[in-house]
């Protein structure tokens, strides 16, 4: 009896851990020696209507969104990494959720996230559509654009 509740409690406490470090993120790192290259990657962040919301970067925004220098990366380098690099270079930050399956989702960009219900949500989009993987798994291959904007659902 005593061995059952015992395993019964250790399940639930790898359970509960296992949830609680799902939306840890880890230190962010700079760009590696081999992830810097000649591909140029240009990040637009459209905040829409909640651009004074931001921490770091509302005197920057025009009209809710802000485009950056390119970022300048080898192939294969995901936007993930990009968007590290990015928050890095321009003083903001990034909330993260890891998925299993998924990757990555950005939830959070500079202290404005998506609504609690889901009705809006932070999209990431490759050359102006809706990106088909997450950011995490989408590769850069050439030069591109990639935004982030504020998306009903």
């Amino acid at each position: 009896m005593f061995s059952k509740k015992r395993t019964t409690l250790t399940i639930t406490i790898l359970i509960l851990t296992a949830s609680a470090l799902s939306g840890c993120t880890s230190d962010t790192e700079p760009l590696a020696e081999d992830e810097i290259g000649d591909l140029s990657v240009v990040v637009t962040l459209d905040f829409v209507d909640q651009g004074n919301q931001t921490a770091n970067l509302a005197d920057r925004l025009n009209d809710g969104s802000i485009t950056f220098d390119p970022v300048h990366v080898a192939p294969n380098v995901t936007a993930y990494r990009v968007m590290e690099a990015l928050q890095l270079r321009e003083n903001f930050t990034i909330d993260v959720t890891y998925y299993v399956g998924m990757g990555a989702f950005v939830h959070t960009i500079d202290g404005v996230s998506g609504a609690d219900d889901w009705s809006t949500y932070w999209g990431f989009y490759h050359e102006g559509e809706m990106a088909d993987v997450g950011a995490s798994s989408f590769e850069i291959t050439s030069d591109t654009n990639l935004s982030w904007i504020i998306t009903p659902a």
